[in-house]
């Protein structure tokens, strides 16, 4: 896992050479830091940082590619509604080995409802009914990078798209979910389409690895690792029968230290597994394919 490479951005971002996709200057940065911040500051340098992730959003402006770089953070109130487009949540860590979001109560930490916006370098803990990060509105293109979600704290599920929205061309990578998550690690209830799924680790979620419900059509689910808690058909990845031309390549599950589960932890639910394309998915090392 690259989970630092968040750091290695900012190292270039704080070196004032970082520029956008398109060659574009970013926007602004605003600096959070919930031990020594205040809301009152400008947040515009790590001397006069933020309280709250809140207070910064409030400062970003849509489609500006503005950057808000966590240092530490205390607590503050969840969920936080991301409602800015083109906007960069980075937690940047100081004195710790990741920055902690936990939800006092039962909520999300994050609520998607822009266009285009990443999130990275956070460990997460959420409230028993909720995802740490959820798409509430249908909104699109964004990235998870670099996270943890219920390794060393709790919460329903990692990452979830709540019906009745979708979160189109998403990508979630590099990320790692824990078994301390009740439900599963990501969880598509509507749409996720075009997705992109890939280079994560899943320790021995309660629940599924990936579970789609809903539609991730025309996705990729690719070099995923997954550590199942018991020997259960599609404890890796379940795709509901409404998705078509899902690419599922490269992943590997296995259950304690059998050559080869009893069961497949892939599967296709109510519907044919042709309809998509699995491709070189491995349980102990064997290539394993759908029942």
């Amino acid at each position: 896992m690259t989970r630092w490479s968040g750091i290695q951005k900012f190292n270039v971002i704080e070196a004032n050479e970082y520029r956008g996709m398109f060659g574009q200057p970013i926007g602004d940065k605003y600096y959070v830091n919930g031990n020594t911040g205040s809301d009152g500051y400008s947040g515009k340098n790590k001397k006069n940082p933020m309280k709250t992730i809140k207070a910064a959003l409030a400062h970003c402006v849509n489609d500006h590619d503005d950057y808000i770089i966590v240092l530490n953070h205390y607590q503050e109130t969840f969920p936080i509604t991301v409602n800015k487009s083109m906007v960069h949540i980075i937690a940047l860590n100081v004195g710790q080995p990741m920055v902690w979001l936990t939800a006092s109560g039962d909520t999300a930490i994050f609520n998607i409802e822009a266009d285009f916006v990443e999130i990275a370098g956070f460990e997460f803990g959420a409230g028993a009914n909720h995802a740490a990060i959820e798409f509430t509105a249908s909104k699109g293109y964004g990235l998870i990078r670099d996270c943890v979600f219920g390794w060393m704290q709790a919460g329903q599920d990692g990452i979830r798209v709540v019906a009745p929205f979708e979160a189109a061309e998403t990508t979630i990578e590099n990320c790692m979910f824990g078994n301390n998550l009740t439900r599963d690690g990501i969880r598509i209830d509507h749409a996720m389409t075009r997705g992109l799924i890939q280079n994560n680790i899943f320790r021995r979620v309660t629940g599924v690895g990936i579970n789609v419900p809903g539609q991730i059509t025309l996705g990729t689910i690719r070099n995923n690792k997954f550590a199942l808690p018991s020997n259960t058909a599609g404890k890796a990845i379940t795709l509901s029968a409404d998705n078509s031309g899902v690419f599922v390549e490269d992943n590997d599950a296995n259950h304690g230290d059998q050559a080869a589960m009893a069961t497949i932890p892939w599967v296709v639910t109510g519907g044919a597994a042709d309809a998509n394309c699995f491709d070189n998915n491995k349980v102990g090392g064997v290539v394993a394919f759908p029942a």
